[in-house]
């Protein structure tokens, strides 16, 4: 035993060269039907020899001895097989051909055990989990299909410990065991997808990939790995979540899906359909497919805001937002592969996404503070389009000693505003209008003010948010509202990587490998949102001059609540009105003053960037199997990395007593490297159970605003602020600490539990420091490293099928995973005090958007012709903003959602299928220090689709 570790110490310290002892090898592909199983363990009955099947079935067992073998081959949900072979002197390779696993009862086993229409798929993806050097968790093709999830973001979320925050009900953004999305990695094959510009605060200028761009129809595995190995993308705290697109299937397949459904709260129809078509060629040399979805939606959104003073929560602004949108998902990927021979194969997979979301909405704002209202009508179509491919090969060399996977793949994404249908303006431009006019509230405190119960001062009656609504002391029409602003822009990103890589693996000895590889990925990318805005200086229009349509035009307006918000809900312009309004002819007519943002506009220069970032990333792993029950994975992997970034620097003069801005290009540079130490432990005491220890050292880039070189001063504030990017910073790493217990039933389930620690160094923060500049004291904030911090945790699930139970029982099963997290961070307040000095505290706080309860369960019943599944997601409460005192941090609130699914056989090429959404018609929360003071509350209603999926054959 100590010699094999010596063994593997030398290795790697001293590089000694270490020979084979036979070079025969036993190659094939391990199939069920029709498709290939993934996972599949592979073992000469002595224990002597093993491997596992790849993603596409096939698998190669080598530096066997000569003389007659006997191969089992273990695979969950189906009995053993077991394969007589003998190899001789004369040959190296044998070819299995094609090792098929029939849907059969099994006389030790009570019942069939691939029974049920998502049984098949499950066994795939579990069988990669417990095969797998990583700890990771898996989800293929066919259980996402049945589950009532459209896009890539709604899929991973039924995925322990993985939760996700959603744009107008739709899931957008993926977070590993509740770390900043930031810091965890999304991957297409391997490579990480480029990102683009993001809508909200908490990711624009960030690397989080928005996910309701890739269509579910796309993929044939996710795998989420939690706890990563040397060859895997380092930049991953949280984890990974890798979308492993289609390859050539191992036979003939073609199949459309076609469906149509209604959201409820648009009331409005939504229609999806897709295809796929695969087949061999050449003797089965040469494999294709070629797979394309189209997802059409009406969605609609009710939504109330409201901003509250920091010092004593008064109610200072108050929002009502109704949304209409269509948004529309289409994407096509193929797959090609040519086997040249057993040890040969090229292939190449492509594709090509594009989401686009054309919204409208008509919004009344209640500035109370300035006794006055406002009228925003507005209207826009943001696309982003995602597109890609990459050529590889596998190859077996030196007479299978080693075997070669090399790669080149580029990808792109490119998010832009384009002309909404049916707009008469010919400008790509999202358009805003803004109508005002002076209101005097009539229930306000004594003060002035208006609050909530929970913040009434004394004398005054406030009311709960959800019943909340400012009166008026004279009412107000469409005459009283006055055009005050016309506003057009436009949203630009666009980021491109080009990656190449090379993998090189060497069977030592049959309980002994090594690999070593390489990545080379440049990136490019430049971020911008130039902008127009016309204000009125003379005009008189009004909203009654205009033409017009009612504010709550369909389906009413929040009708949760019970409030009537008739009273304070105006009629306001329609969509041709809108494009009317922003053509030339009547913004040269009409009185504006014209304001200019772009990088020639002192106020908005900053946020116009370029930059570069050039990758080269190395690794050397083993994985040894020291006893049969004992497998140890370790190794290192460095990235280093070279940033060059372009931006705006704004500088402030005075001139003549006046204050005066120039701006000049810059250009700033900076390099990096991450060495990443990594081991796993794999004790497996019985066949079906795994206990997995690990130690991983990761990290996370810096976000590209953080990095932007750009200074601008704003001059408004007392003293005048400076904001600076920091191209000088430093990825947060994380020393990763995983414990993880796997019992993998034979009729399709497992129960697990894991726990985690991670211990955050150089984490990323807003600094604020001052500098007196020509005399005058200027306060300095700009990205810095300094923090600490850690997280940790515990997750635990079951999938269960109730096989043991008799009858039409036993086709129900239970499906629940529940995780807890708990963080801390170093996180400096800063206050000024009256002599005008800055008095930082540091104060410990959870991390952002970290919820500490995450919880998924599913109810399902499956026979040969019928499955239905009763799902429901809950993710807790979140640190959203940080800002001033705890009392005054946004917080994200609890939400759990309701979803149900049912698919029905008709026979084997048609099946009928069920999906809705959000039964229970949850709502999204922002709140204000306490959950009584909400910020913001959303409602989306029901949505469904009912359809056909045909098996042409």
């Amino acid at each position: 035993m100590l010699f094999r570790y010596v063994i593997i110490l030398l290795f790697f310290l001293v590089k000694i060269p270490i020979g084979f002892a036979q070079n025969n090898s036993i190659i094939g592909q391990v199939v069920n039907g029709q498709s290939a199983l993934p996972g599949v363990t592979i073992k000469t009955l002595d224990g002597k020899w093993s491997t596992k099947s790849e993603l596409d079935g096939t698998f190669r067992l080598s530096g066997l001895t000569v003389g007659k073998h006997s191969l089992q081959f273990s695979y969950i949900g189906y009995p053993t097989i077991q394969r007589e072979v003998e190899l001789s002197s004369s040959s190296n390779t044998m070819d299995l051909g094609t090792v098929q696993f029939a849907e059969q009862r099994g006389e030790d086993l009570e019942e069939v055990l691939i029974r049920g229409t998502m049984a098949s798929t499950q066994a795939k993806a579990l069988n990669i989990q417990k095969t797998s050097s990583a700890i990771m968790n898996v989800i293929a093709s066919d259980v996402i299909g049945k589950l009532p999830d459209r896009n890539a973001a709604e899929a991973v979320q039924r995925i322990q410990g993985v939760s996700i925050e959603r744009d107008h009900g739709e899931g957008r953004y993926a977070s590993v065991r509740g770390t900043p999305l930031q810091w965890n990695s999304t991957l297409i094959n391997g490579n990480r997808m480029p990102t683009s510009e993001g809508t909200s605060d908490n990711t624009s200028g960030s690397r989080t990939s928005p996910l309701d761009i890739f269509p579910s129809e796309m993929i044939e595995f996710v795998q989420v790995s939690k706890a990563i190995t040397p060859d895997m993308e380092g930049d991953a705290i949280g984890g990974s979540i890798n979308f492993i697109t289609r390859t050539a299937p191992t036979h003939k397949i073609f199949k459309v899906n076609a469906a149509g459904g209604y959201n409820g709260q648009a009331q409005k129809e939504i229609y999806s359909g897709s295809f796929l078509y695969g087949d061999h060629f050449f003797n089965k040399k040469l494999g294709f497919v070629i797979g394309a979805s189209y997802w059409k939606r009406n969605w609609a959104t009710d939504n109330v805001e409201s901003i509250y003073n920091l010092d004593d929560f008064s109610m200072e602004r108050f929002e009502l937002r109704d949304y209409k949108g269509v948004r529309t998902t289409y994407g096509v990927n193929a797959g090609l592969e040519y086997n040249f021979s057993p040890s040969h194969k090229l292939y190449f997979r492509g594709l090509m996404t594009d989401f686009q979301d054309q919204e409208t909405a008509f919004e009344h704002t209640l500035d109370i503070n300035k006794s006055s209202m406002s009228q925003r009508r507005r209207e826009g179509l943001i696309g982003i389009g995602l597109t890609g491919g990459e050529l590889g090969g596998n190859h077996d060399l030196f007479q299978d000693k080693v075997n070669l996977k090399w790669k080149a793949s580029t990808y792109q994404t490119d998010m832009e505003t384009r002309r909404p249908d049916g707009s008469t303006n010919a400008k790509p431009t999202y358009k805003m209008a803004v109508f005002s006019s002076k209101v005097d509230y009539a229930n306000l405190a004594n003060d002035g003010k208006m609050y909530l119960d929970l913040d009434a001062p004394s004398g005054y009656t406030g009311t709960t948010f959800r019943k909340f609504l400012p009166q008026f002391k004279t009412a107000i029409t469409d005459k009283d509202l006055r055009i005050s602003q016309l506003i057009e822009m436009q949203l630009q990103s666009f980021e491109r990587d080009r990656i190449a890589e090379a993998d090189v693996k060497y069977q030592v000895a049959s309980w002994l490998s090594i690999k070593a590889g390489g990545k080379y990925k440049s990136k490019y990318l430049r971020r911008g949102n130039p902008m127009d805005i016309y204000i009125n200086t003379a005009l008189k229009t009004t909203v009654a001059d205009l033409e017009q349509e009612k504010y709550n035009y369909n389906g009413g307006f929040l009708n949760e609540t019970g409030v009537d918000y008739a009273s304070v809900q105006l009629p306001g312009i329609n969509l041709r009105q809108l494009d009317g309004l922003l053509e030339d002819n009547y913004l040269k007519e009409g009185k504006f003053y014209h304001l200019k943002r772009d990088d020639s506009s002192p106020d908005s220069a900053p946020s116009f960037y370029s930059g570069t970032e050039n990758v080269w990333a190395s690794y050397g792993m083993f994985e040894g199997k020291i006893t049969d029950q004992i497998q140890l994975v370790g190794g290192v992997r460095y990235e280093h990395t070279d940033l060059a970034y372009n931006g705006n620097e704004v500088i402030s003069k005075k001139v003549d007593g006046k204050d005066v801005f120039e701006i000049n290009p810059v250009r700033n540079t900076s390099s990096f490297g991450a060495f990443l130490p990594m081991v796993h432990l794999k004790y497996q005491p019985i066949e079906p159970m795994n206990i997995r220890l690990a130690y991983t050292r990761t990290f996370a880039r810096a976000n590209f605003s953080d990095l932007n070189p750009t200074e601008s001063v704003n001059l408004i504030f007392t003293p005048p602020v400076i904001t600076r990017g920091n191209i000088n910073l430093k990825p947060t790493f994380a020393n990763n600490f995983d414990l993880m217990t796997e019992y993998f039933f034979q009729d399709i389930g497992v129960a697990s539990f894991g726990a985690f620690y991670k211990g955050l160094s150089n984490v990323i923060y807003s600094s604020q420091t001052f500098q007196t500049i020509d005399g005058v004291q200027h306060r300095v904030v700009q990205p810095e490293n300094s923090e600490k911090g850690w997280l940790a945790g515990f997750e635990a699930g079951i999938s269960k099928r109730m096989s043991f139970l008799p009858g039409f029982w036993k086709g129900f099963g239970v499906d629940v995973n529940y995780t807890f997290t708990t963080s801390e961070m170093n996180v400096p307040r800063y206050e000024v005090d009256a002599q005008g000095k800055v008095q930082v505290e540091i104060a410990k706080e959870a991390l952002p958007s970290q919820s500490k309860h995450l919880f998924n369960t599913a109810l399902f019943y499956e026979n040969d012709k019928f499955m239905a599944r009763l799902a429901g997601n809950y993710k807790g409460a979140a640190l959203a903003l940080v800002q001033g005192n705890p009392e005054n941090y946004r917080w994200y609130g609890a939400n759990f959602t309701v979803d149900f699914s049912a698919n029905y056989k008709i026979n084997k090429k048609v099946n009928l299928f069920l999906e809705l959404n959000n039964l229970n018609n949850a709502a999204m929360q922002y709140y204000h220090g306490d959950q009584r003071r909400l910020e913001q509350l959303e409602y989306y209603s029901q949505r469904g689709l009912i359809g056909i999926n045909y098996q042409i054959f």
